[in-house]
């Protein structure tokens, strides 16, 4: 008796795994084929009007196909394309609908250089390398969870005589579940940082606004997590390129702005010094409202060295004043890599020349 209840036990249990499968588990059916069962033969689930059959090896391996509405979205064997750009573009597109990534994978060139056999694989087809450590050159990469699991599924174009790429062979079939609708948002080939999203970003950089909150401002501003098209983690790597972009290059990009505002504005005055390595120790401006404000309010000025930069080491410093409603106003600014005498004359010199 104990031993007819675990086996039915054991049933329930495989059929309700079976239902969760075929139904809500994802959003791919499971492949038709020969199946065979533990004991005797075939089988099978049924749900509302769809049977759901799959093909299970003796290792238990489920074979998935994706579901997809428009038969015309589908790739099918002698499709011809224009190039080979738009063959990917369309098996990208294929992937994004039924729950899975795209990768480029191998190719084959002629003499001229030219590819006349193209690849496009499953981004889960293959295996990691594993490094035991017998080679002292090979590079150690960074410990990840890897999601390669060996699938077959894959696209190969092949070019003709005619300037085009038809389809030589396509492998439907997944060894693993697919994305489900709502998980789709979360795959990489779904998720892209737009213009407006990239300019968020850079706005918020620019005001010290943090990834989290410009991550949360964009979710509220277009109404949802799912409509971003983009997540965290797609944030800070924006800002990090953002960041590695400017690198180097910050105190030139300043003076290349400022010659631009000078283009546009004649009154605009800046200047700057820099040491024999080309790095910028000293930085004065003034534009035309400061300018103004000193022509009417600069019977009195004030010089404040007080505030420090902290990721250049700079001291900021202004030259302000006071105008009729008792609010500081300010006449010019500069940036200054030490105190002493000289570099306070610096600025001094400037400031007479840029409000004559």
């Amino acid at each position: 008796m104990i031993t007819a209840d675990l086996l039915k036990i054991s049933d329930n249990q495989g059929k309700f795994h079976l239902f969760l499968n075929s139904s809500c588990g994802d959003s791919s059916r499971i492949s038709s084929g020969v199946s065979t069962d533990v004991s005797s033969g075939a089988c099978c689930a049924e749900n509302e009007g769809s049977v759901t059959s799959y093909s299970m090896s003796p290792g238990g391996q489920r074979y998935f196909i994706p579901t997809y509405g428009d038969l015309n979205c589908i790739p099918v064997k002698d499709m011809v394309f224009e190039s080979l750009h738009k063959a990917y573009k369309f098996y990208k597109k294929y992937g994004q609908q039924s729950g899975f990534t795209v990768r480029k994978s191998t190719e084959k060139k002629n003499g001229e250089n030219s590819i006349v056999l193209k690849h496009f694989v499953c981004s889960r087809e293959g295996f990691n390398d594993v490094n035991d450590g017998i080679c002292s050159n090979v590079v150690k990469r960074r410990r990840t969870v890897s999601q390669r699991c060996g699938c077959k599924t894959k696209i190969v174009v092949k070019y003709t005589s005619l300037d085009r790429f038809f389809v030589l062979s396509f492998v439907e079939k997944h060894n693993h579940p697919l994305a489900s609708e709502t998980g789709r948002q979360f795959l990489r080939a779904n998720r892209e940082m737009s213009l407006g999203l990239r300019t968020l970003v850079f706005g918020a950089a620019k005001v010290n606004i943090g990834n989290i909150k410009s991550f949360s401002f964009a979710k509220e501003l277009m109404g949802g997590y799912s409509i971003v098209c983009a997540t965290l983690r797609d944030f800070r790597n924006l800002d990090r390129d953002l960041k590695c972009y400017v690198g180097e290059r910050d105190g030139q990009m300043m003076i290349e702005k400022f010659k631009v505002i000078q283009e546009t504005s004649a009154s605009f005055y800046y200047a700057y010094d820099v040491d024999p390595a080309g790095h910028l120790m000293k930085l004065f401006w003034a534009d035309a409202t400061g300018q103004r404000n000193f022509e009417i309010y600069g019977d009195v000025v004030s010089f404040d060295a007080t505030f420090d930069t902290n990721k250049y080491n700079l001291i900021f410093a202004q030259f302000t004043g006071v105008d009729k409603h008792d609010k500081c106003v300010t006449f010019a600014s500069c940036l200054l890599s030490h105190e002493s005498v000289t570099d306070y004359s610096w600025p001094f010199g400037h400031f007479v020349k840029a409000m004559g």
